[in-house]
């Protein structure tokens, strides 16, 4: 890495329609309870359920908002770059999709090269070293996303 000491992060991304399915989700979790409190014979029967359902919900849309901020913020100065894959290690997932742990040199205008781990969906054909993925990084903090060129097409 360069001699700065910002560390680089993989951000994860969400585009406008998921957005709007996470904070559907997040809000149907967070009124389940009162409604239920409301529409019920007993107070308790909404409460109890809130406990569990209100937080979760909370945390699904601090997370969905975090997730959009970053898209935004990445729009208006992430910087479209190359990521090398210099190393590659498949992670069986089991019941979940398989993941490809990476390591890669991301190198692009504006910014020095740096080398960074990052985790991405292990789909057909499988990442190789040597391939190389189209990234976005932030320039001030070496935050990059991998895997969302969708979101960021020129007009």
């Amino acid at each position: 890495m360069s001699g700065s000491d910002r560390e680089p992060r993989q951000v994860e991304l969400i585009g406008p329609l998921a957005q709007v399915f996470t904070y559907s989700i997040a809000a149907g979790l967070m009124l389940s309870g009162p409604v239920l409190a409301v529409t019920s014979d007993s107070l308790w029967n909404g409460l109890c359920p809130a406990i569990i359902t209100f937080p979760i919900g909370l945390a699904i849309a601090a997370t969905t908002y975090g997730q959009r901020w970053d898209a935004k913020r990445f729009r208006a100065v992430g910087v479209v770059s190359t990521a090398e894959i210099v190393a590659v290690r498949i992670r069986q997932g089991g019941e979940n999709p398989d993941v490809a742990e990476l390591g890669v040199r991301i190198s692009g205008p504006g910014f020095d090269t740096f080398k960074a781990d990052c985790e991405v969906p292990a789909v057909l054909p499988l990442p190789r070293i040597g391939d190389r993925l189209q990234v976005v990084v932030d320039p001030s903090d070496y935050a990059f996303a991998i895997g969302y060129d969708h979101l960021f097409e020129q007009d």
